[in-house]
């Protein structure tokens, strides 16, 4: 009888481990549905939810797993709204079991300790088969994964090929030149020049060659294409003596008229035709245009070619990376071996290449940036994305992808560079303008005809300063300019020189040098007084 018992026992003990073995994964019998949110929009919304859809029908069902899309919002409400439900906040929403995010926001979650380790999912064999500087920008930093990576955009060169074959032709300019910063600026001041001469009697009318839409990602791959670093110790390296580059680069066509000036997306003045080419991510390539409308409201079908990012001459090949990845919340064995199981299946490579081609993104497996230069890639319907997705298959092979780092700060100190250069590019390029108009400065290449300047009654006021300016110029000396005496001027509004001055600058060269220099070093010392 006792030998019964004990045998009875033993079979129930090994039926309760077999059972918790099994409910570690999922199953038919045993299914886990997890809750994702996400941010994709349009097109990538759309082949998204599809590609959940299809999993949900095929492996999904075969091993027990349904994913559904609960929530989609712009990445910085999706944020808010994790945040939020992580930290009970009242009235926040119930927190799903993955979400789709950007590194930043998944280092605050795992600070918190509510992510998954994928680490303890995947096996060193399947992870080696991703790009290796993706994961080490889903690692955050550390030897944990709690990102897993889906789709990464870069940036890339958007040319409207139509108007620059049309420059190029009558002025010689040469595809060449826009592989480098350098010829970039040499090319939109020859544009304003070639433009300008076409409408002779109007003062200033050249048009703008180029947009960078990322003025801090363009400083910052700047930095690391002249081996230096654009943040050090939390700060901006706006000191480091290479920066000038970035700046003349800049500052310097923005006054002249070459490159715009502007707060928004590139594809926005690609349809204008108001710039021939713009650095924007490779994720924008859907938007830019097949046919632009120009201010005149006339139109005209463009063709539009997607190049390398830009270098800076003599500087190493290097390019940003920016991707979402996603991350999953703690939940237990069969909560992390059922998104596990998704995610495998969603980066497989043939189908995250089918996902990323559509919208411009980069596939994060190896094997599918080798299907892309054998021209195994499938068909895509927007010849822009197409394009851009060539180029960067292309990158991936030569250039270094380099991430930002990740702090608490970071995203404000971008806010603030790219709007402290615009205001300051602006102020200079309003009294460029001014001192055109005023008769100041002598024709020169690109300015237009000088115009006699007006009766003083009808001089326009000076410029505003710009508010960036007002907080820094509270904490710091004012140097007096030369000349100038107790009153100093700010960068770019020199006092208006007396009648028989006028005409000082018969090549505003100079004067546009001192101006720069000046606006460089109050540029400088409002991050570092």
């Amino acid at each position: 009888m006792k030998r019964q018992v004990s045998f009875i026992l033993c079979i129930a003990l090994l039926l309760t481990m077999v059972s918790c073995g099994d409910s570690g994964r999922p199953s038919p019998k045993d299914p886990v549905t997890l809750t994702l949110w996400h941010s994709y929009v349009e097109d990538m919304r759309y082949a998204f939810d599809e590609l959940v859809n299809e999993f949900n029908r095929t492996a999904g069902a075969e091993n027990g797993v349904i994913v559904k899309v609960t929530s989609v919002a712009d990445a910085s409400i999706v944020s808010e709204l994790l945040l939020a439900a992580v930290d009970r906040d009242p009235g926040a929403l119930e927190l799903p079991d993955m979400a789709v995010v950007y590194p930043m926001t998944a280092v605050t979650l795992a600070e918190k300790g509510v992510l998954v380790d994928f680490g303890e999912y995947f096996s060193a064999d399947e992870l080696d088969s991703y790009v290796p500087q993706f994961m080490e920008e889903a690692r955050l930093g550390g030897d944990s994964l709690y990102l897993m990576p889906v789709a990464v955009s870069t940036e890339v060169l958007y040319l409207n090929r139509t108007l620059f074959d049309r420059f190029s032709k009558e002025t010689g300019v040469g595809l060449d030149s826009l592989s480098t910063f350098e010829g970039i600026a040499k090319a939109a001041a020859r544009y304003y020049e070639w433009t300008d001469a076409q409408a002779p009697d109007t003062v200033g009318s050249g048009k703008m060659f180029f947009y960078p839409e990322g003025l801090f990602s363009q400083a910052m791959i700047g930095f690391q294409q002249m081996g230096s670093d654009v943040v050090r110790d939390k700060r901006l390296n706006v000191r480091d003596p290479g920066y000038k580059r970035i700046w003349d680069f800049y500052y310097d066509s923005a006054v002249r008229g070459g490159m715009a000036i502007y707060d928004g997306w590139g594809n926005y003045l690609a349809a204008t035709g108001d710039i021939v080419c713009a650095t924007a991510p490779s994720a924008g390539a859907t938007y830019y245009p097949s046919r632009v409308t120009y201010m005149d409201n006339t139109k005209e079908d463009v063709e539009f070619d997607v190049l390398p990012y830009p270098v800076f001459e003599g500087g190493e090949s290097v390019v940003s990376q920016r991707g979402g990845g996603v991350c999953v919340f703690e939940g237990g064995p069969a909560k992390g071996h059922a998104a596990s199981l998704f995610l495998r299946w969603f980066t497989e490579a043939e189908r995250n290449l089918e996902f990323c081609a559509s919208a411009g993104y980069m596939p994060v497996r190896k094997a599918a940036f080798d299907r892309i230069m054998e021209g195994g890639y499938p068909a895509i319907e927007n010849p822009v994305a197409e394009k851009s997705l060539l180029a960067t298959a292309e990158m991936q092979k030569s250039y270094r992808f380099y991430f930002p780092p990740v702090f608490d700060g970071f995203e404000a100190l971008q806010t603030q560079y790219a709007d402290r250069l615009r205001q300051a590019a602006q102020d200079g390029r309003d009294n460029y303008l001014r001192m055109l108009r005023e008769g100041r400065i002598s024709p020169g290449p690109g300015n237009g005809p000088a115009m006699p300047a007006p009766a003083p009654e009808e001089q326009e006021p000076e410029p505003d300063q710009g508010e960036w300016l007002s907080d820094m110029l509270e904490k710091v000396d004012e140097p007096a300019l030369p000349g100038q005496g107790d009153e100093p001027a700010l960068p770019g509004q020199e006092p208006v020189p007396a009648a028989e001055e006028q005409g000082q600058y018969p090549d505003p060269g100079p004067m546009l040098e001192a101006w720069s220099a000046d606006a460089m070093e109050y540029f400088i010392r409002s991050f570092d007084p």
